[in-house]
């Protein structure tokens, strides 16, 4: 969600704006397209390579698309494997095609279950304060009228996987939650398309962040240099 794409240069997503902004910190930059919050408790070692290495003040995490949108297929069974393993690319391509005008995307068929989803989260953030390291936690992006169509369930998954996340906010005193676009914002005008967002996306998404990391700053919660 944070990374360049053909139509938003680096110096268009709010990560390259956040650096600018904050040029007197270091800021590390650890985006990965289609990651899910297994990463948390995985990557290096049980996550060490997301936390404990660097040892930040400060983690934004935005994450959580990847594993709530609801799915045509599971990645186990008889239908996976022979969509993976016996069919060729043509086959399977038409195969998809047929599947996707005869079958609805399942709200209960994700990459990551919630219950999972709330637990590597849960984790990371109990690591984190025992380092002393706040989160910021970005919530899911509201579904654009795209993403409907596509996905008619994918606004309930989001809403589900948000309240996790709120959740983890009441239990966890460093981990704190950010709705990054307000009600009034139109998600059609500010997204390239299913989920992607524009540069103006990236704008008001890095304002809501500085807005917080200042407050962080200004409360001493975050010391600056």
């Amino acid at each position: 969600m944070a990374m360049p794409r053909k139509e938003v240069p680096y110096e268009n997503t709010w990560i390259y704006l956040l650096k600018k902004e904050l040029s007197d910190y270091d800021i590390i930059d650890r985006p990965v397209r289609g990651s899910t919050t297994l990463r948390l408790v995985t990557e290096g070692g049980g996550g060490l390579d997301l936390l404990e290495h660097y040892a930040p003040d400060l983690v934004i995490m935005q994450m959580g698309m990847a594993e709530c949108a609801p799915r045509l297929f599971k990645k186990t069974g008889m239908e996976y494997y022979l969509m993976n393993r016996v069919m060729n690319h043509r086959m399977r391509q038409k195969y998809i095609s047929f599947i996707k005008k005869r079958r609805t995307r399942d709200p209960l068929l994700t990459e990551i279950p919630p219950e999972n989803f709330k637990l590597h989260v849960s984790l990371y953030s109990r690591r984190a304060a025992m380092m002393n390291t706040r989160i910021l936690a970005l919530q899911i992006i509201k579904a654009n009228s795209h993403f409907i169509s596509k996905s008619p369930h994918i606004q309930q998954n989001v809403d589900t996987y948000n309240a996790l996340l709120k959740e983890i906010e009441q239990e966890q005193s460093n981990f704190h939650v950010i709705d990054p676009f307000d009600e009034n914002v139109n998600m059609d005008e500010i997204t390239l398309d299913e989920l992607h967002l524009t540069a103006l996306g990236h704008k008001i998404l890095f304002h809501k962040l500085k807005d917080s990391i200042y407050t962080l700053i200004n409360t001493k919660i975050i010391i600056e240099r």
